[in-house]
């Protein structure tokens, strides 16, 4: 079966992300201002997916990482619009979109 990766493109995307509302890391980490989203490979037939999601830096420092499984409603509802996954992503990890 064929298997699809595709990299999250919108218009405030940057080389290293879409942006977010700054959030300041404790320790002096940093303070993540952009959300970088991969989904990850799934077939065809797939009913769900999961992404990896990065919050990164103005210099593209990684300061927080994880995985969100997309629920197959929202797996449904993400027709061809890449956006869409980033505002599920956010939404689930509490990051605001700018």
């Amino acid at each position: 079966m064929e298997n699809f990766i595709n990299k999250i493109n919108m218009e405030n995307t940057t080389p290293q992300g879409v942006a977010i509302e700054p959030i300041v890391f404790p320790l002096n980490q940093g303070t993540a201002t952009q959300m970088s989203v991969l989904i990850l490979n799934f077939t065809t037939e797939a009913t769900t997916c999961t992404t990896y999601w990065q919050l990164l830096s103005e210099e593209g420092q990684q300061l927080a990482q994880g995985n969100y499984t997309l629920t197959e409603e929202e797996f449904a509802t993400w027709g061809q619009d890449n956006a869409y996954v980033n505002e599920v992503v956010a939404a689930a990890i509490g990051v605001t979109l700018i």
